[in-house]
């Protein structure tokens, strides 16, 4: 198939160009602004992942920064009006609501997102207001939305490599109480629920997660005995942004769909050392 892939250099388009191309499909790596510059052509698929985040710090204190997506993301819909046969969105857990994050091991399932706003937070509302600008968008339209994905590539900006990259210096330390807890899943399952979306029929939305919450100071063990063999003590830093409390996913409508992640918590890590 043919497919665009925007936003090729962050972490999903990297990955995304890398597994996609690899499986022979024709791939468009683009990397120009989309607001100002999208191909002169037609794609039987639009992976949209140009956007503006950076990490917890970046949603929790560049409110426009992260604002300007929507923006973003209204160039590529309009643009795929005429130019492409599918969109496949990568979304978020952050659209759902803030309820669902305030009691631990409470899944979140994808029509649990209605027509209310999720929260105040800028990150979780730019991901609602993109779901619903693509509910009028005249093309099929599938949405993954991940919890926490990790993998090869992802900025340090990001919570599983640089608790690695803390790690290898010997320092066992996590943001917040340490006690929020977040559904991991690697980018490569990621990855093979974008390949499975690419030809489904109709509108599919599903949740990409193990469906297990696991705690960060759980993590950070989990990471200083993959990286040095065994468990020392965790550091908390309370002076750090934590984010939501608990983020875990539904995984049933994955399970259905034969899309259960592949690669174990402890091999995703090894694949980033």
């Amino acid at each position: 198939m043919k497919i665009l892939i925007t936003g090729s250099k962050g972490f999903f388009g990297q990955n995304a160009v890398k597994y996609f191309t690899d499986k022979g499909h024709d791939v468009t790596a683009w990397t120009e602004d989309v607001r100002y510059k999208l191909p002169e052509e037609t794609y039987d698929i639009l992976m949209p992942f140009a956007c503006k985040i950076g990490g917890r710090k970046g949603m929790d204190n560049k409110a426009l920064m992260v604002a300007g997506n929507i923006e973003i993301d209204r160039a590529q819909f309009l643009w795929a009006e005429s130019n492409v046969g599918r969109i496949v969105y990568p979304g978020s857990s952050s659209v759902y609501p803030v309820s669902l994050s305030l009691k631990e091991n409470t899944p979140m399932h994808e029509d649990a997102v209605g027509t209310n706003i999720p929260s105040d937070d800028i990150y979780g509302l730019y991901n609602y207001f993109a779901e619903r600008m693509l509910a009028h968008v005249k093309v099929p339209v599938s949405i993954v939305r991940p919890v926490n994905v990790y993998g090869p590539g992802q900025s340090l900006n990001y919570p599983m490599p640089s608790i690695i990259e803390r790690t290898k210096h010997k320092e066992c330390s996590v943001w917040g109480s340490g006690k929020q807890t977040r559904d991991w899943i690697h980018i490569f399952d990621v990855m093979r629920i974008f390949e499975y979306l690419i030809t489904a029929p109709g509108n599919t939305i599903v949740n990409a997660g193990c469906g297990e919450a696991i705690s960060f100071i759980k993590l950070a063990e989990i990471v200083y005995k993959v990286v040095h063999g065994h468990v020392v003590p965790v550091i908390t830093d309370s002076s750090q942004p934590e984010g939501p409390s608990h983020r875990v996913a539904d995984i049933s409508r994955l399970s259905e769909l034969g899309l259960m992640p592949s690669i174990r918590l402890e091999d995703g890590i090894k694949s980033i050392l």
